[in-house]
């Protein structure tokens, strides 16, 4: 009889086991699998700084003021003492001619007469300071007519440049402002708008002319550069790092993430005002010193988001 229960138990023995092992399976892969990750993140406080939003308009540089250098005579050309784009003065030399009458007598018309040495040599010069803008004839050699335009030379004090501003922006222009010209080699002069030409071009922009107040070297003719005016001011405006704005995927909603404590981070509709690389302007709400935003992390976080601080 024992022998037989024995018998018994040994043969119920591994379906014990098997419904042990199974039953003890979900607490185990429940203890590997731990709590929730939760989000990584870092963050900041508010700001406050003058903020200045710029517009930026292209323009193109140009010497309404020019004096075109002819030929006084007939002859040849012996001499090309500039270059284009070269910086000139009142009186000076820029091509030497000689007349046809002189090239026949050559040599020989200082024995005909002494006080004949400078017969038929002309010197052509300069009619007033600036820049050689452009230059029609760059070597001697070349036979020219009486009134032949040599070269052209642009007043450098004149230099403006022309600025097609759209209707909509030109109060942007009113009252004379000062505004940033900025050169494609990155160069930045200051400059002071002009009041607006009585024109309006085939875009219905209207033409202005801006001044540089000291314009370095030499600026070519007709080189494109970038016109900064001023758009808004924001004097002692609360901002964020740029980072931290969020946006719905048509840009209309904005928010921040905001840390109501070490672990949890709601979300907070703002209103943006300035931006620049970098920085936003927060014109509502308005923030505590103490109060902590997300500036990293915060992508994709739901309201009130279970986080990790991390700094």
């Amino acid at each position: 009889m024992r022998s037989r229960l024995f018998f018994r138990l040994l043969c119920c023995l591994p379906a014990l086991l098997l419904t042990a092992c199974r039953g003890g399976a979900p607490a185990d892969e429940e203890d590997v699998a731990g709590p929730p990750a939760r989000a990584q993140v870092q963050a900041v406080t508010v700001s406050t700084q003058n903020l200045t939003q710029y517009r930026t308009f292209p323009a193109t540089s140009t010497y309404p003021r020019k004096s075109t250098v002819t030929a006084p005579v007939a002859g040849y050309v012996t001499g090309v003492k500039v270059r284009l784009g070269d910086r000139v003065t009142a009186g000076q030399v820029l091509f030497t001619l000689e007349t046809k009458e002189r090239r026949a007598l050559g040599s020989s018309i200082q024995r005909i007469d002494p006080s004949l040495k400078g017969f038929g040599l002309v010197s052509v010069a300069a009619p007033s300071p600036g820049i050689i803008s452009v230059l029609n004839v760059q070597q001697s050699g070349d036979y020219l007519l009486e009134g032949t335009a040599l070269c052209t030379v642009a007043e450098s004090s004149r230099l403006v440049f022309q600025l097609n501003l759209p209707y909509e922006y030109h109060a942007l222009a009113q009252g004379n402002p000062t505004c940033t010209i900025v050169l494609p080699d990155s160069t930045r002069l200051t400059g002071t708008v002009q009041a607006p030409l009585a024109s309006v071009s085939p875009g219905q922009s209207e033409v202005y002319l801006v001044r540089p107040n000291n314009p370095p070297g030499v600026i070519p003719e007709n080189l494109i550069v970038q016109v900064r005016l001023t758009q808004a001011r924001r004097p002692q405006a609360q901002t964020l790092p740029t980072p931290c704005v969020l946006a719905d995927e048509t840009l209309h909603h904005f928010w921040v993430m905001k840390l109501v404590n070490d672990s949890t981070a709601v979300k907070v509709p703002v209103t943006l005002g300035v931006q620049q690389p970098g920085e936003t302007e927060i014109k509502s709400p308005i923030f505590s010193p103490n109060d902590r935003i997300l500036s990293a992390g915060n992508y994709g976080l739901a309201d009130t988001a279970r986080v990790k601080l991390t700094r």
